[in-house]
Parts: C-alpha cells; structure tokens; sequence
C-alpha cells in the first residue's frame, strides 16, 4: 500500500504517532494547517525584517553572566539583547501560544475548540511544514534585500546621499 509521495512525510519519525483508524495524518490541505503554516512564516518573516532593518543589533558578550564580583561590566551590560527578544519574545512567544490555543479548545465548546491538537499535527506530522517554514522566510527575505539593495543602487534618498558624503568625508580624514 502507498499513499504517494504527496500526502506522507519524507522524514522517518514524524509519523511515529500514525494511527490507521484515523485517516488524514501528515496531510495538510484544511485551512487550519495552511492557516498555521503561513501565520508561522508571517511571523519568523517579521523576525528577520526587524534584524535587517533595525539597524541596531545588540551582540552582548559571551557569557553573559560571569563569576566574578564587582569585575567589569554587569550582566544587563553583556545581554545580547536583540538576539533574546527575537528569539524568545517574538518566535517563542508565538510557539508557546499556538501550543496553549489548542489546549485551550480542548476544556470544552468555545472560540478555540476548533483548533485541537492542529498544532500538532501541522508541526509534528508534516514535513513539509518544516519545510516551508524555513524556506519561505529566507526567500521572502532574499527578494526583499535584493529589491533594497537595487533601489539604493539606482534610486537613492536624500538620507543616503548624505550619509555617503558624510562616510567619504570621514574616509578622507582619516587617510590625512
């Protein structure tokens, strides 16, 4: 028996919960599986715009908390802090309640209960899931900077043409 290379996952393992009664596992043609996949990638894709266009990245030092007492800078001195709040309060925040909503539903008839065990079957059934949640950011990505980048190229601000005078007059004087 085959069910086409369409409908089941390419990876062992993530159909390790597969019940036969239960026909459907690892498809994802319903509005809930596509509704989820494309929010997470809507979200994952804010991610990276806020990173590139902030311009403002915040490293920190590694490791951000250190032994020693009353040597150097503090630990709120060494947090990465644009790292964290991607990471954690943004990606993770959403996770974390994607996870809650199909609890939630669970407790009974309300605005929730349709979305019962959708997450995961969305991120623990389908590989292809997985799929376009990490491919679609990164090409999303790839035609937004390559769109940026040509139109600086031909098209530039006011606010660039200056701050390339600005950074030529600075070139200038350090060579002097």
């Amino acid at each position: 028996q085959t069910l086409g290379g369409g409908t089941t996952p390419a990876f062992e393992g993530l159909m390790q919960n597969e019940d036969p009664d239960w026909p459907g596992d690892g498809e994802g043609g319903d509005l809930k599986s596509v509704g989820t996949v494309t929010f997470t990638c809507m979200v994952i894709l804010l991610a990276y715009k806020v990173l590139y266009e902030s311009r403002s990245l915040v490293h920190g030092r590694w490791p951000a908390f250190t032994c020693r007492k009353n040597v150097g800078e503090g630990v709120l001195s060494r947090l990465a802090y644009t790292w964290v709040s991607i990471t954690y309060f943004s990606i993770g925040f959403y996770l974390f309640f994607i996870c809650i909503y199909q609890l939630l539903g669970r407790r009974g008839p309300s605005a929730f209960s349709r979305f019962v065990d959708t997450t995961n079957h969305v991120f623990g059934m389908r590989s292809m899931s997985w799929l376009l949640v990490v491919f679609v950011p990164v090409t999303g990505m790839i035609f937004d900077v390559t769109g940026k980048v040509y139109s600086n190229m031909f098209y530039p601000t006011q606010t660039q043409i200056h701050l390339e005078i600005e950074s030529k007059g600075k070139t200038k004087a350090r060579l002097q």
